[in-house]
């Protein structure tokens, strides 16, 4: 760490929505400024993209219910490598339901100097049963409300949930998922279910809880944000409501963007998700939502899990995966070919930031043609779970500029 300026020579910003041309930048205090400034650490960029910081929506450290696992230091020091300033952060191990709880990861936060915003649970416990104190924990900080990943299979009390909450004016981030047609599978229903012997999640699971919590939002008008949207027939019920001015928002999960069904012939665990891989239809369905507007993010879902609870058959691992570390170069160039060689628009669904001149300034210094091997010493703390693991990406971050700090991921810019 360093309080020192730092001037990145020879760089091309994206800035004001567009790539500027290449130019030296100056870093002081937080902020982009111009010219030149004494004792300056100079850093050349040799041409590389200077990108402004990300956001992250989903992302759960699971401190201190789990920190045996992995704790928000490790959760931080990812975001850091990634290049993520901000976070959506919901702790299902150890929900917010009070305002004790929201204190607590209020200062856990302030202490991060990250930018992280916290989602409450709505009901106590993430148990579903009783309602929690939404009012005060909006009042108190609390950014909105989710449901710990857990479905909520009890429809009088989602109707009550949303009637009080309405109050508040918070968003409610909802996974949808149907307890009874899940049915204790675990993978998509269809081809690949059939042929492994594997117990499917039919696609109505999914689209039956989006239509009913389109009701209860249009009803109470409580704005709701659907989170890691793994189908085509769901993204069609959400447009339809969008097209009607609903207040609905929804993401769908980086490893549902790049991957299919077709990867469970593998029988690898590590594609095992809260939401299912889906049929190569569905995946190509979610691009097509994120360019024409249908879905607004895309999501990380960071959720580390213990090497022995996913490396066991694949109906006993635990589901979902760590990402925050490898999204940017995961999905660049993909994103350029899906774009048609527009990869900034990447920045559309996963940076909540812009770089201008004489304004704060948290940016990422990235090399889009640097290969690379995702390896166990890629991610932060002891975890790594995540299907990219082993293989080669194109495009790595060298370094970051987060909080005022100056960050080298690639020895040359230290």
């Amino acid at each position: 760490m360093t309080e020192q300026p730092i001037l990145i020579k020879n760089v091309r910003p994206f800035a004001s929505g567009k790539w500027q041309n290449e130019q030296d930048m100056l870093l002081e205090n937080g902020v982009w400024g111009s010219g030149s400034a004494k004792n300056a650490i100079e850093i050349d960029g040799k041409g590389l993209l200077a990108l402004p910081a990300l956001y992250a929506i989903g992302a759960d450290f699971q401190e201190p219910a789990r920190d045996d696992v992995y704790s928000f230091a490790n959760g931080i020091e990812a975001m850091h490598r990634g290049g993520f300033y901000s976070c959506l952060y919901e702790s299902k191990a150890n929900p917010i339901d009070d305002l004790q709880q929201l204190a607590s990861f209020k200062q856990i936060c302030e202490n991060s100097k990250m930018d992280i915003s916290l989602l409450a649970s709505f009901s106590k416990g993430n148990e579903h049963k009783n309602i929690s104190e939404m009012l005060e924990l909006a009042n108190g900080g609390a950014y909105g409300f989710g449901d710990g990943g857990i479905p909520v299979g009890n429809l009088r009390f989602l109707r009550m949930v949303f009637e009080y909450g309405g109050a508040t004016g918070r968003t409610f981030y909802m996974h949808p998922l149907e307890p009874d047609l899940c049915n204790t599978g675990f993978v998509n229903e269809g081809l690949y279910s059939d042929m492994l012997g594997f117990k499917g999640i039919p696609e109505q699971a999914e689209t039956v809880v989006v239509y009913r919590m389109l009701e209860f939002s249009r009803w109470f008008k409580v704005p709701v944000h659907f989170r890691e949207i793994s189908c085509e027939k769901s993204l069609e019920l959400i447009g339809i409501s969008r097209n009607r001015k609903s207040n609905i928002s929804c993401d769908v999960g980086i490893y549902h963007l790049l991957f299919d069904d077709s990867s469970l012939v593998e029988l690898s665990s590590e594609y095992s998700f809260s939401s299912p891989l889906r049929t190569k239809k569905d995946k190509e369905a979610l691009w097509k939502g994120l360019l024409d507007g249908t879905v607004q993010h895309i999501s990380c879902n960071h959720f580390p899990v213990r090497k022995q609870d996913k490396q066991t058959n694949f109906e006993d691992a635990i589901p979902g995966a760590v990402s925050l570390e490898i999204a940017l170069s995961a999905l660049w160039h993909i994103t350029a070919e899906k774009t048609g060689e527009h990869p900034e628009r990447l920045l559309d669904w996963l940076s909540a930031g812009v770089l201008e001149q004489g304004k704060p300034a948290n940016l990422i210094l990235f090399n889009p043609d640097l290969e690379w091997e995702v390896s166990e010493n890629t991610f932060a703390g002891p975890v790594c779970n995540s299907p990219l693991l082993g293989q080669t990406l194109k495009g790595k971050i060298v370094g970051t500029y987060l909080g005022s700090e100056w960050r080298a991921t690639v020895g040359e810019y230290h």
